[in-house]
């Protein structure tokens, strides 16, 4: 027995050391490739064409933070100033009672006014053709022929008849590039619906001679404001419009 006693403690101290030694080992981590030094950071493989790539849903849009275009708002268009009303030609003159006359004239189309500013007044229309004016109208009928500067004929009421002569009328009137101004005035259509009418002629030396038929009654009509082709007849104001042939 004293013989294996040192046989048995060598044999004891090595299997401490193997296990020691094999507890060792696997304790230590293992082993690492040392980064190359000094040397450039290694390409990150190129996705495929397949691959999809993530959307960053928190990134804003970028439409959406772009300042938006506004586009300069649109004037409307400016009408054009409205022409004024023309005719071709007035005449204008007076008939053998006293009367005045005048006859406007556009597009072979006429109309006339007789008035003698206190209680005589007519309406007339129809046609100017070949020099030759046929005018009728509230039981009365005029006939006439253009000549040169004047036109001359004669007007039948009823049983009355009477001649007339009437001159150019452009003096009377304002020229304008495509004719002339009108030389008769009426009271507008509501101002008749109220029971009221009137007319007015543009006299060759800038005054006026009218008629305003007040509830049936005609009276002698005070000048239009050219202003405003209006007037005022016992505290109300009476607007008027030129008279065109073929206008209404």
């Amino acid at each position: 027995m004293k013989r294996l006693t040192p046989l048995l403690t060598l044999l004891s101290g090595a299997v401490t050391a193997a296990v020691l030694f094999t507890m060792s080992a696997q304790a230590s981590p293992p082993a690492t490739q040392p980064a190359a030094e000094n040397g450039p950071p290694a390409a990150a493989p190129a996705p495929s064409a397949d691959a999809e790539v993530p959307v960053d849903e928190e990134q804003p849009d970028p439409a959406a933070t772009r300042p938006a275009v506004t586009s300069p708002p649109i004037e409307p268009d400016t009408p054009p100033a409205a022409e004024a009303e023309v005719v071709e030609q007035n005449w204008i003159g007076e008939l053998e009672n006293g009367a005045s006359i005048a006859i406007t004239i556009k597009g072979g189309k006429a109309e006339a006014y007789v008035c003698d500013g206190r209680s005589m007044e007519l309406w007339l229309s129809g046609t100017v053709a070949n020099g030759k004016i046929e005018l009728t109208g509230n039981d009365a009928r005029l006939s006439g022929v253009i000549r040169g500067d004047s036109a001359t004929g004669e007007m039948v009421v009823g049983v009355r008849r009477w001649k007339f002569t009437a001159r150019p009328g452009e003096d009377a009137a304002v020229k304008s590039g495509t004719g002339t101004a009108p030389a008769i005035y009426r009271a507008t259509d509501e101002v008749r619906k109220a029971g009221i009418d009137g007319g007015w002629i543009m006299l060759p030396d800038g005054t006026q001679i009218g008629i305003v038929t007040w509830n049936g009654k005609p009276i002698p009509a005070p000048p239009l404001d050219p202003a405003f082709n209006s007037t005022i007849v016992n505290g109300v104001t009476i607007t008027a419009e030129p008279v065109v042939p073929g206008a209404r």
